[in-house]
C-alpha cells in the first residue's frame, strides 16, 4: 500500500492543501492592501507638498509667477534625488526645485480635476510617482499646472520590507498549522490505531474479541466486529460439531460390518471389504476437508507446542514400544502455534506417527521460528523417500507400503490443515538418513 492510499496522508494533504493556498492568498491580499495603503500615504505626501507650494505662489508685476518660499523639503534642494517639483505655464516651465538640476520632467496631458496622480520618469530615468494639479492663481490671466514627484522606488522598497516579514509570518504560521493538522489528525484518528491493536491482538490469538473503549462514531464497528468474530466462531463450532457427529455416527456401524465382513469367505467377502474400506477412506476424506475447510482458527486459540508433541510422544512410545523407538524433543519451550489444539494434534500427530512407522530407532522432532512462522521438522532414520515420490505421498489415498496399516490419508490430511491455516508441509532428505518432513505454521506473537 502507497502512502498516498492511507486515510492520514488524506486527511494530512488535503488539510495541508487548504492551509498553504489559504496561507499565500492571505499573504497576496495583504501586500496588495499594503501598496496600496503606502501608495495612498505617498501620494498624500506629493499632495501637501503640492498645497504648499501653491500657498507659495503669488503673481508679481507683469504677471509673472513669484514664490514666497520654497517648499522645506529638503530632498527637493539635493540634485536628482529623486523628490522633484516644477511649475509650468502652458509650454514653459516657469519655476522648478534645485534637485531638477537644470533639467524638466516631462509634460503631461492637462490634469482633468482637482488632480491627477501618473507615473513618469525622472532626469535619471528612474520611475517616478507624481501628482498634478491645474491651478489658477489670483490676478492671472492664465493657468499654472502644478507637478510635484517622487521615487517609486521608496513604495516598493517598503512594499518588499512588508513582503518579507509576511513571508516569514505567513512561513511560521503555516508551519505552526501544519504541525496542529498532523496531530490533530493523528489525535483524531487513534481510535482506529486502538482498533487495529485490538484486531491484531485477535489474529494473533490475544483475545477473542475486541477489547477497549472506542468513540461513539468507531463503537457501532467495533460492535459490529465482534459480533461477526462470534457468529463466524460459532459457526465453526458448529461445523466441526456436525463433522464429528458424523464420523461418530458411521464410524461405529461401519466397524460392526468390517468385523462381519471378515467373516465372510468367496467373491462376496471381498467385496464387502472392499466397499467398506472404500467408505471409511470417504469419511476420513471428507472429515479432513471439513477440518481444513475452517481455514484459521477461531480468534484468540493458541496452543502451546511443547504441551502437544509431550502427549504425542508419550503416546506414541506405548503404541510402537516393542519396537524400543527414541523420539527426541528439540526445544520446544516459548513455542506457540497460532491455532487450535486439535488441529496441531491432528498435523503433528499424523507426521509423527508416520515417522515412527518407518524410523528404525530414532525419530526427532524440533522447531524453530522463522518469518514469523515456526518451522516444524520431524526427521527419522528410516530408508527414507526417492523425491519423485514426495508429491505422490502427499496424495490422498497414496500407500507407497501396502504392508504397513494405515488408508494413507495422513499426510494429504496435514497438508490440507497446513494449507488452511496457510501454511505448507514439505518433504526432504533427513540428516538421519531418512526422511524429513517440515511443517510451516502460523506462531503466536
Amino acid at each position: 500500500m502507497t502512502r498516498r492510499e492511507t486515510l492520514r496522508w488524506r486527511l494530512v494533504a488535503t488539510s495541508a492543501a487548504w492551509v498553504v493556498a489559504t496561507l499565500l492568498v492571505s499573504a497576496v491580499a495583504l501586500v496588495l492592501f499594503f501598496r496600496d495603503h503606502i501608495e495612498r500615504r505617498f501620494d498624500d505626501s506629493l499632495g501637501d507638498h503640492l498645497e504648499e507650494l501653491v500657498a507659495a505662489s503669488e503673481i508679481g508685476a507683469g504677471g509673472a509667477l513669484v514664490l514666497s518660499w520654497r517648499p522645506f523639503d529638503p530632498r527637493f534642494n539635493r540634485p536628482r534625488s529623486g523628490w522633484y517639483w516644477q511649475v509650468r505655464q502652458g509650454e514653459r516651465t516657469v519655476t522648478r526645485s534645485d534637485s531638477l538640476a537644470g533639467t524638466e520632467m516631462p509634460a503631461g496631458g492637462a490634469p482633468v480635476g482637482p488632480s491627477v496622480v501618473r507615473e513618469l520618469k525622472g532626469p535619471s530615468g528612474e520611475a517616478l510617482r507624481a501628482v498634478e494639479q491645474l491651478i489658477t492663481l489670483p490676478r492671472s490671466t492664465s493657468t499654472f499646472v502644478y507637478t510635484v514627484a517622487g521615487p517609486i522606488a521608496d513604495v516598493n522598497a517598503d512594499v518588499a520590507h512588508f513582503t518579507r516579514q509576511i513571508a516569514v509570518t505567513m512561513i511560521l504560521l503555516a508551519a505552526g498549522l501544519l504541525a496542529t493538522v498532523f496531530l490533530q489528525v493523528r489525535f483524531g484518528l487513534r481510535p482506529l490505531e486502538a482498533m487495529r491493536a485490538a484486531l491484531s491482538a485477535v489474529r494473533a490469538g490475544e483475545s477473542e474479541r475486541l477489547e477497549g473503549e472506542f468513540p461513539e462514531e468507531v463503537r457501532p464497528l467495533a460492535e459490529e466486529l465482534n459480533a461477526l468474530l462470534e457468529r463466524n466462531a460459532a459457526m465453526l463450532d458448529r461445523a466441526r460439531a456436525h463433522a464429528a457427529d458424523l464420523a461418530h455416527a458411521l464410524k461405529n456401524p461401519l466397524t460392526v460390518i468390517k468385523n462381519e465382513a471378515s467373516s465372510m469367505e468367496g467373491p462376496g467377502g471381498d467385496v464387502m471389504r472392499k466397499e467398506v474400506a472404500a467408505m471409511r477412506e470417504a469419511i476420513d476424506r471428507h472429515l479432513s476437508r471439513a477440518r481444513a475447510a475452517g481455514g484459521q482458527a477461531r480468534p484468540g486459540q493458541r496452543t502451546a507446542i511443547n504441551d502437544v508433541v509431550d502427549d504425542l510422544r508419550y503416546s506414541l512410545e506405548r503404541v510402537y514400544r516393542d519396537r524400543n523407538l527414541i523420539i527426541e524433543t528439540g526445544d520446544l519451550e516459548s513455542r506457540t502455534f497460532l491455532g487450535e489444539r486439535e488441529d496441531l494434534e491432528e498435523m503433528l500427530g499424523n507426521v509423527m506417527d508416520n515417522a515412527c512407522k518407518w524410523a528404525k530407532r530414532r525419530v526427532v522432532v524440533e522447531t524453530v521460528s522463522r518469518d514469523g512462522r515456526l518451522v516444524i521438522t520431524v526427521d527419522d532414520d528410516g530408508s527414507g523417500l526417492p523425491p519423485e515420490q514426495a508429491e505422490q505421498v502427499l496424495s490422498r489415498g497414496t500407500r507407497l507400503d501396502e504392508s504397513t496399516p494405515g488408508t494413507g490419508m495422513g499426510l494429504a490430511i496435514v497438508r490440507d490443515l497446513a494449507e488452511g491455516y496457510g501454511g505448507s508441509i514439505s518433504l526432504s532428505d533427513s540428516p538421519l538418513g531418512g526422511l524429513r518432513v517440515t511443517l510451516n505454521i502460523p506462531r503466536a506473537e
